[in-house]
């Protein structure tokens, strides 16, 4: 991915998503541990944040009811 690509996209940190799907944080953290989403395909900054994009979170969204649906 280059940087122009980068720039033109809104990123999201963690706080920031899950305010916009009102979850509690350590849901989207259990969607890691358990595997349901996998980290090595989000994007993580040089610093080692984890950052999402849309598409990102509708990842997410599909994890989370795949989890509340079992």
């Amino acid at each position: 991915m280059t940087e122009q690509s980068l720039t033109s996209e809104k990123l999201f940190t963690m706080s920031q998503v899950v305010q916009i799907l009102n979850i509690p944080k350590y849901r989207l953290i259990y969607l890691f541990d358990s595997r349901k989403l996998r980290a090595e395909e989000f994007l993580k900054l040089p610093n080692g944040e984890r950052v999402y994009r849309q598409s990102d979170i509708e990842k997410i969204k599909r994890a989370l009811f795949e989890v509340g649906s079992k």
